[in-house]
């Protein structure tokens, strides 16, 4: 893969190293969302659907779409309309709360299980994409990109 400079074909250099930085994990993250979303194409859902029915699956009991946007990657998704076209596509489906009626619960489907598994191979492949890197490489590189983000939670 080309430097970064190259790949957005920039004329002129960074203006710092912390620039350069910014634009380099910006642009991989908007190249590993684009090459998600073309392996789950031909499964009819996106990578913020997919994010859901994880969530649903590794969860023990239902979830709230605010319990669900909580734990999203992309959190400016809008949840809701992401719940329901999962519901549409029958993946998962909502109900009233036993405990608390005004509280609508989503629960992942057995349709959505299956689809799970069905892609588990594919998440896998795409997984791969880090195996260009040792296993400590990619220990740092995690570690790294947690400090980033830790401090840029307490800036807000």
């Amino acid at each position: 893969m080309p430097r970064v400079e190259e790949d957005l074909l920039q004329r002129r250099p960074f203006r710092s190293d912390k620039e350069r930085l910014m634009v380099t994990i910006m642009r991989t993250s908007a190249w590993l969302c684009d090459e998600f979303n073309r392996e789950l194409e031909p499964y009819g859902i996106s990578q913020q659907q997919y994010n859901v029915l994880r969530i649903l699956r590794g969860s023990s009991e239902p979830l709230s779409t605010c319990d669900i946007r909580r734990r999203m990657i992309d959190r400016a998704s809008d949840t809701s309309r992401i719940v329901d076209r999962l519901v549409e596509k029958g993946l998962v489906e909502k109900q009233s709360s036993v405990h608390d009626r005004r509280r609508i619960e989503v629960r992942l489907t057995t349709a959505g299980l299956e689809l799970l598994e069905t892609l588990e191979p594919i998440v896998r492949r795409f997984h791969d994409h880090a195996a260009i890197l040792t296993p400590d490489q990619r220990r740092q590189v995690a570690e790294l990109l947690d400090l980033l983000r830790s401090a840029g939670n307490a800036h807000n």
